[in-house]
C-alpha cells in the first residue's frame, strides 16, 4: 500500500493509515503478526513515524479497539434511527447482517475478537460496550424475544468473524423478517 499521506501535512491521515493497516494485517493473519516493521513495509511510513503516533503495539491496539467501538456505536445509533425504534438487539442484528460484507468492519471486528480472546482488558471493554449499547443494562433485564434476537445476532457475528460458515443474503433477510415478528 503506497502511503499517500505525509506526516507533516496530515498527521491524522497518517495515524488512520497506521490503524487501517494494523487492522488489515491483524485480520488476515493474527494480531501477533502486526509489527511496526510490517506496518512500515505496507504503508511506506518509517518505523519512527509510526512510533510518533503509537509508542508501542499495545497503545496501537488500544486505539484500534477504542476507535472501532466508537464507529460501532455510531453505526448502531444510525441503524436504530433508520428503524425508527430504540430496540438495540434488532438494530444490532440488522447491523451485523448489513455490515457482514463491509471489509473495514470485518477487519476491525476480527481484531476486536482477537483482542478480547487474548486480553481481559479488551474483553471487559467489549462487555461494557455491549452492555451499554445493545443490552441497555443487564442482559437479564431484556425480554426473552430481545434476548433471542441478541443471541442470533451474536451467533452471526461470531460466524462471520471466525469464518465458520457463510449464510446467503436471502437467508439472512429471512432471519431478520422472522425475528422482527417476535417484537
Amino acid at each position: 500500500m503506497e502511503n499517500p499521506y505525509k506526516r507533516k501535512k496530515d498527521p491524522e491521515a497518517s495515524k488512520q493509515l497506521i490503524l487501517d493497516t494494523a487492522a488489515e494485517i491483524g485480520a488476515t493473519a493474527d494480531w501477533h503478526q502486526v509489527t511496526f516493521q510490517a506496518i512500515a513495509d505496507k504503508t511506506g511510513l518509517s518505523k519512527g513515524g509510526i512510533i510518533h503516533h503509537f509508542r508501542n503495539k499495545e497503545e496501537l491496539l488500544e486505539e484500534l479497539v477504542r476507535q472501532s467501538l466508537t464507529e460501532l456505536t455510531d453505526w448502531i445509533v444510525e441503524e436504530k434511527r433508520t428503524l425508527g425504534n430504540d430496540i438495540a438487539p434488532i438494530a444490532f442484528l440488522r447491523f451485523v447482517i448489513k455490515k457482514s460484507s463491509d471489509l473495514h468492519y470485518r477487519r476491525t471486528m476480527k481484531v476486536i475478537l482477537q483482542a478480547a480472546l487474548i486480553n481481559e482488558h479488551y474483553k471487559k471493554m467489549w462487555h461494557e460496550w455491549f452492555t451499554e449499547h445493545i443490552a441497555g443494562g443487564s442482559i437479564e433485564d431484556l425480554d426473552v424475544n430481545s434476548q433471542i434476537i441478541m443471541l442470533v445476532a451474536d451467533g452471526l457475528w461470531f460466524a462471520d468473524n471466525l469464518n465458520l460458515y457463510n449464510i446467503s443474503e436471502k437467508s439472512k433477510a429471512q432471519i431478520v423478517n422472522k425475528l422482527m415478528n417476535l417484537n
